[in-house]
């Protein structure tokens, strides 16, 4: 009887054997699927990653910089950022807003904090603004000039849009930024159908200055990976209103005469020469 007992123990313990082994094959198969989803999730993430990098380098704009800014000399646009109020997020002692504005390419402003450096621009009342000009210097600056800069626009800190981003190779001069309004489907000029200048309508529409309370400049990445940043001079333009001066030309030549464009019929009269 002992020897059957201990045989049919010998025949159950050889039949568990293949359940345990079933067991184990189980666990190996779970850990395969687990490898191939977190395999999947990867290829996901690095799809996803190359997607948004491809998109934020089609978004910005390379801009050349060029010696001397026209805009300066242009009758038709006039220099506004006296009019706002200025601040920095961060700047060493001597190097700030008075730096950044003081029309001198010797002075620079000098961030001291971390990315991304900030320039507030508020106006106090709605302003067409339709270029922003930086003035950079490679050569001098190396590390600490700026690569890669944002331009936002909104009313306060708080509804700020991007309107604009822009990437730099080694700039030495002035780099202009041109601002327009987006598309608006309520514009009269847009929805004229059926005219033969439809086009250049269009194309006239959309370089409409942006019309905006607040402005901030962000300055998002330095040549070299540099951290802080020199940035030598920044003005903002916004076209010049039919009354301003210097809005009447010589007929020959037509340059600007200096003279203002008088408003009222008593005082027309001393506009021209007879």
């Amino acid at each position: 009887m002992d020897e059957q007992e201990y045989a049919e123990e010998g025949d159950q313990s050889q039949e568990e054997e293949p359940d345990s082994n079933h067991g184990d094959e189980s666990i190996a198969s779970g850990d395969g699927g687990e490898e191939e989803d977190g395999d999947s999730q990867e290829e996901e993430g690095n799809a996803a990653t190359q997607e948004n990098a491809n998109a934020s380098s089609a978004e910005s704009t390379i801009i050349k910089a060029t010696p001397k800014l026209a805009s300066l000399i242009n009758p038709d646009v006039r220099e506004i950022g006296h009019e706002a109020v200025w601040s920095l997020s961060s700047c060493k002692p001597g190097n700030g807003v008075i730096q950044l504005m003081d029309s001198s390419t010797e002075t620079y402003w000098q961030s001291d904090g971390a990315q991304p450096h900030l320039i507030n621009i508020h106006f106090s009342r709605r302003k067409a603004v339709c270029e922003v000009a930086f003035q950079l210097d490679y050569s001098l600056d190396e590390s600490y000039t700026p690569k890669r800069i944002g331009i936002k626009s909104g009313v306060t800190f708080h509804d700020l849009e991007e309107v604009k981003v822009v990437e730099m190779h080694e700039p030495s001069g002035w780099i202009s930024v041109p601002l327009h309004s987006e598309i608006d489907p309520l514009d009269d000029d847009h929805n004229n159908e059926g005219d033969d200048d439809d086009v250049e309508k269009e194309s006239s529409w959309k370089r409409k200055p942006l019309r905006t309370h607040f402005i901030q400049i962000c300055i998002l990445s330095m040549a070299q990976n540099g951290r802080d940043t020199h940035v030598r001079q920044v003005k903002l333009f916004g076209p010049r209103a039919a009354g301003d001066a210097g809005q009447i030309k010589a007929p020959a030549t037509g340059f600007a005469l200096g003279l203002p464009r008088f408003q009222t019929v008593e005082m027309s009269q001393f506009s021209t020469i007879r």
